[in-house]
């Protein structure tokens, strides 16, 4: 999944939000921060999600003859081989 950084700025301010409303958290100083901080973590997940997507890339490239030969759905297989990978390596898509 592609996101800009505006996108995931949106996002990180959208989570601070839903977390000042539930009303146990009292973020009292460094909102901001704490908004740096949210946006590190989307964004390390969206390069985690890249590179189980360049790997499984790499693995359909390298069987694709005998993913054709055997008339395969590619989009099907794709979307196993992706969530087994994600799954192998505890990430959760």
């Amino acid at each position: 999944m592609r996101l800009s950084k505006y996108k995931i700025s949106h996002l990180s301010d959208k989570i601070l939000k839903m977390i000042q409303d539930q009303g146990q958290i009292h973020i009292i100083s460094n909102a901001d921060l704490i908004t740096r901080a949210i946006d590190e973590v989307i964004y390390e997940n969206i390069q985690a999600e890249d590179e189980i997507d360049r790997e499984v890339d790499a693995m359909l490239k390298e069987n694709y003859n005998e993913i054709k030969a055997m008339e395969m759905d590619v989009g099907s297989l794709r979307n196993r081989m992706k969530r087994e990978i994600a799954k192998k390596r505890g990430f959760t898509l």
